[in-house]
Parts: structure tokens; C-alpha cells; sequence
């Protein structure tokens, strides 16, 4: 009965906030975010703790450095902003993604290149700048397909996957994912995957990697599925500008070199991936929303 009425509260209360998030002008919306992220920075204490670790390890600090402090509490109001905008996401048409997210012609050619093979092209991303909008904005261009974890507030999941589908963003649960993704690339279309799973990770077919100079667990997933497919893999992310615009940043595709050791073949693909990561991930910490732990430390360390 309890998690029956919290479920109820939360869905309505998001619908709450995407109306209003949709009628409010952008100079209300947005300064109205910051302030809620600045709140969740002072008072969601754990969380604020698990990202000053997390970037402490990103700009090779001491957690309790100043430079640390600020980065997290930037990301926290970055997520905010992100917020709203997924509200706002309903609302918004193929003209608003073309408007709101500016891909360079270096980017999309290895967009193009890598779907120009002709066996699917898999996405790989993080929880950075707005992975929602960016890839709206591709999908547009080229049908995407989502693995993601499914909610426990069922009705707000089949919210969220509706809003998703009418962008050409297809959101896959986990389980039986595998045979749609391969369908999908058969087809020609793009997998969106993301990498920065952090304990999660363990969960899944994994292997430990090298991610700013600390070895840490990533999923597997979008390496064997490149190995088996044929399917190329670009790493990609949508990066806030000052003006709550966006830039869309690929990197060149990558091509899984298919030998007779398997398990070194993903290893190899999948830390090549990661160095892209961390390459995006340097370029505007804030930007990261990395809110749980990305690697293991003994207790007590930072």
C-alpha cells in the first residue's frame, strides 16, 4: 500500500513538474534548477560524498580539495538543469533538437562513416551533459534503440518510454534486450549503450580497466555485441554550452579486430572505449553525473 501511494506521488508529482517545466520560460526554469541542485549538493549528503570521490580520481586531487568541491557542486546543478529539460522533453519537435544540439561536420562524418557500413552502429555514452536530447537529435537521422534499466514505478517508466518513442528513441528493458539489439544493428539502426554503470557494473559481463590511471569495472555488452555483429562502435557525447545549448562530440569509429582470443579482443575493445570516456569526461568534469561509486577503494581512502 505504501510503495503503491509513493509510486502514485512521484509519477504525479512528475507530471507536475514536466507541465510546468513546459509552460515556464527558460530564465524562471533554469535559475529554479540551480537552486534545487544546490540544495541537493548541501543536503543529499552521500551522494555529494561519492562524487567528490569520484572527481577527487578525475582531476587527481585530494577529495577535500576546493577545485574537487567545486566541480562536484557543479554537477550537481548541471543535473538539475538535465532535469528539467527531460520534463521539457515531451514537448519539443525535430526543429528544437537541430536548434538545441550543434553537431560538427568532423562528428558526423564519423557518424556517417561508421553507418555507412552498413551492419548498425553501436553509441556508447555516459550520464554526461544531456545523452537525452543528443541522442534524440541523431536519432532523427538514424532510428536508436536504448538499452535501460526499468523503474520500479512502472507507471512513470511507461511514461518515460512513450515520450522516448515518439522521438524514434526506442527504450529496450534489460532482460531479452540482447536479441533486439542484434535485430536492430541487422537492420541498420543504432544501440545506444552506457558505459558508466560504477557497481553496477559487476552485475554484468564485465572486465576491469585502466579509467583515470585506477583500473575499474565496465560492461562488456557493447564489445561483444561489435564482435558478433560486425557492428562499429562510436564513442559520443552532448556537451552544455554557457547558453544551455549543446555540442555533439564523436570520436572516430572504432572496429573490433576479431581474432581467436575472445576474451582478450573485448578486453582490448573495451579499454579503447574507455580511453575515449575519460577524453570526454576531461574536457568538462561538471558535466559527468556520476552520483555513485566508479571505483573500489579500501575504506577510509580517497
Amino acid at each position: 500500500m505504501l510503495d503503491h501511494l509513493l509510486h502514485g506521488s512521484a509519477f504525479w508529482g512528475w507530471r507536475l513538474g514536466a507541465t510546468l517545466a513546459q509552460r515556464l520560460p527558460s530564465w524562471i526554469t533554469y535559475p529554479a534548477a540551480v537552486v534545487g541542485g544546490e540544495m541537493a549538493y548541501l543536503f543529499w549528503v552521500g551522494r555529494r560524498r561519492i562524487a567528490k570521490q569520484n572527481f577527487a580520481i578525475v582531476l587527481s586531487l585530494p577529495a577535500g580539495d576546493r577545485e574537487v568541491a567545486r566541480v562536484a557542486r557543479r554537477s550537481f546543478r548541471n543535473f538539475a538543469k538535465y532535469l528539467v529539460e527531460i520534463m521539457r522533453f515531451p514537448s519539443l519537435d525535430t526543429e528544437d533538437f537541430a536548434r538545441l544540439v550543434n553537431i560538427d561536420p568532423r562528428s558526423w562524418s564519423y557518424f556517417r562513416a561508421a553507418h555507412d557500413h552498413g551492419r548498425g552502429l553501436i553509441f556508447v555514452s555516459m550520464h554526461f551533459g544531456n545523452f537525452e536530447i543528443g541522442g534524440a537529435r541523431i536519432a532523427d537521422v538514424m532510428p536508436l534503440n536504448v538499452i535501460a534499466d526499468e523503474l520500479e514505478n512502472q507507471r512513470l517508466m511507461d511514461l518515460l518510454v512513450a515520450n522516448r518513442a515518439h522521438k524514434n528513441v526506442k527504450l529496450l528493458p534489460p532482460e531479452g534486450a540482447v536479441r533486439q539489439v542484434l535485430q536492430a544493428l541487422r537492420r541498420n539502426e543504432m544501440v545506444g549503450l552506457m558505459m558508466d554503470l560504477g557497481p553496477r557494473a559487476k552485475e554484468l559481463d564485465n572486465v576491469e580497466v585502466m579509467f583515470f590511471g585506477e583500473r575499474t569495472a565496465f560492461p562488456t555488452i557493447a564489445a561483444n555485441l561489435a564482435r558478433v555483429s560486425g557492428a562499429p562502435i562510436v564513442v559520443a557525447a552532448v556537451t552544455r554550452e554557457r547558453d544551455n545549448t549543446f555540442r555533439g562530440v564523436a570520436l572516430p569509429p572504432i572496429f573490433v579486430e576479431r581474432t581467436k582470443q575472445a576474451a582478450h579482443d573485448i578486453e582490448r575493445t573495451t579499454q579503447t572505449i574507455v580511453h575515449g570516456l575519460e577524453q570526454l569526461v576531461r574536457g568538462d568534469p561538471d558535466q559527468w553525473y556520476i552520483f555513485r561509486p566508479m571505483w573500489t577503494r579500501p575504506e577510509g581512502t580517497v
